[in-house]
């Protein structure tokens, strides 16, 4: 590398999909936001756990001879492969992943209910992840870092969560140590079958590596699914139980009460209450037992608080228009949660963010190994329309799944067809400004700023619409 723009080039492919992911995991906690610092804490332990993890993993390959397992060879050594992936980077990996989650997150009393092993787990995984791709990407290339970016760090990011959905379990288990090994279990066996397939370099290698990526991600997002509904319950369930203490009964509180007094160090998971209905005494760990999640198809859905425009603006600016995607994944969320309409929004958001992301990089090494030079205004140009029209397509959809709800209450909202030719105008402008244009920087400010203008009118109605249903709650759904 000899420009400093090389080098801040790799360090964006480095440190950029490990960071996004773990945003993405935190506001996936919809009803209770873990408090930043001890997220961050998770993911910064994360990091660290690539440390003593790389100590044991070099240890290992000396105590086993295996110091040139990654050297090609005429011998498959498939034993020894097998081997060397299963304990020696697996069993490492996973297991030194668990001691900092299970040593510095999951005693913390902010860990109130399941689903917090979700956000922590996740974001310890996406530190790891992170930390390790610097020791990838920096001296081996964007290549390297552009195969990561679809391998390594979702599989890092979804291990740490389907770890994370097993020790959230486990805390409020009465078998957590079941809980604790089943989680351990299914982390190392993804983990091993996948560096089986890397170690092993055959053509089929990479079909089992994105097998394995596609199935942690698939049981990454079922056990976040199962989970939200679980914390969806303790947020509205009307559940009422009394607090039995030392003999003496305390005023009545509803599930989530017993969560907030579970952040506040006032409960604990092993402490007795009294179901007010039944007269069943239960510990907070019964309480919050899986078998909660029965309540929610009775739960009564609440409407979105919708979002202030001068927010979504500022945000919208802020990020550069990174915030699209995390509006986009807001807003089917919500109708979602409040519609009960069959939709993934986690997946369709990670989807639009794959196509619309990863072709800038995979451009950018086609100009690079097959020097496209004569055509390259024109490609880019094509490029970068083809780019604007897949965002503009994405959000098209998705307004028109909004527009059929607001149309049955409001009169004279957005137009689908004018906000989507707007947005798309305003962003295929914004990308095909050429860099050394005098104001080049101003300019593509201001063309981002528009694109949210468009997009605010959207937000708007957005937020009216959330106001008339909750003036309406009976008859939400």
């Amino acid at each position: 590398m000899n420009s400093g723009s090389e080098i801040f080039s790799l360090l964006y492919v480095a440190l950029g999909p490990g960071i996004a992911l773990a945003v993405y995991i935190y506001y996936s906690d919809k009803w209770e936001p873990e408090p930043k610092a001890l997220v961050v804490k998770s993911f910064l332990l994360g990091g660290l756990a690539c440390f003593p993890t790389s100590y044991f993993e070099g240890l290992f390959e000396k105590l086993f001879g295996l110091e040139n397992i990654f050297m090609e060879s005429p011998d498959p050594m498939w034993g020894a492969k097998i081997f060397y992936a299963f304990i020696g980077v697996a069993l490492v990996e996973e297991g030194c992943k668990f001691l900092f989650l299970k040593g510095f997150i999951c005693d913390n009393r902010e860990f109130s209910e399941p689903f917090d092993g979700i956000v922590y787990g996740g974001a310890v995984g996406c530190g790891f992840a992170t930390v390790e791709n610097l020791f990838y990407v920096l001296p081996m290339g964007q290549e390297v870092g552009i195969i990561r970016m679809l391998t390594a760090v979702p599989g890092h990011a979804f291990e740490g969560i389907i770890l994370g959905y097993f020790l959230g379990k486990a805390k409020f288990s009465m078998e957590p140590e079941k809980e604790t090994l089943k989680g351990l279990s299914v982390v190392v066996v993804l983990h091993g079958i996948y560096d089986t397939a890397v170690l092993a370099r055959g053509e089929w290698s990479y079909l089992l590596i994105f097998a394995m990526v596609l199935l942690g991600l698939y049981l990454g997002l079922k056990a976040k699914k199962e989970l939200a509904q679980h914390s969806e319950v303790i947020e509205f369930s009307t559940k009422k139980y009394t607090l039995l203490k030392k003999g003496t009964k305390k005023r009545s509180l509803v599930p989530k009460d017993i969560r907030d007094c579970l952040s506040d160090g006032k409960l604990s998971p092993d402490d007795l209450l009294i179901d007010q209905r039944t007269g069943k005494t239960q510990s907070v760990k019964e309480i919050f037992s899986p078998g909660i999640v029965s309540q929610y198809a009775g739960l009564l859905k609440t409407p979105s608080r919708g979002q202030p425009v001068k927010i979504f603006l500022i945000l919208y600016g802020l990020t550069f228009g990174f915030y699209f995607y995390f509006w986009f994944l807001r807003n089917y969320r919500n109708f979602r949660n409040y519609k009960r309409i069959h939709i993934n929004p986690e997946l369709i958001t990670l989807f639009l963010f794959v196509v619309a992301v990863v072709p800038y990089y995979l451009y950018g090494i086609a100009l690079e190994k097959f020097g496209v030079v004569q055509f390259d205004l024109l490609v880019k140009h094509f490029f970068n329309l083809g780019l604007a029209g897949i965002q503009a397509g994405f959000l098209f959809f998705q307004l028109r799944v909004m527009k059929r709800f607001l149309k049955r209450k409001m009169k004279g909202t957005f137009r689908v067809t004018a906000i989507t030719l707007g947005f798309f105008a305003l962003n295929g402008l914004a990308r095909m400004l050429p860099p050394d244009l005098s104001y080049y920087l101003w300019l593509t400010i201001i063309f981002i700023v528009c694109e949210g203008v468009v997009l605010a009118f959207v937000q708007k109605d957005l937020n009216a619409y959330w106001k008339m249903e909750g003036a309406r709650p009976s008859q939400a759904g």
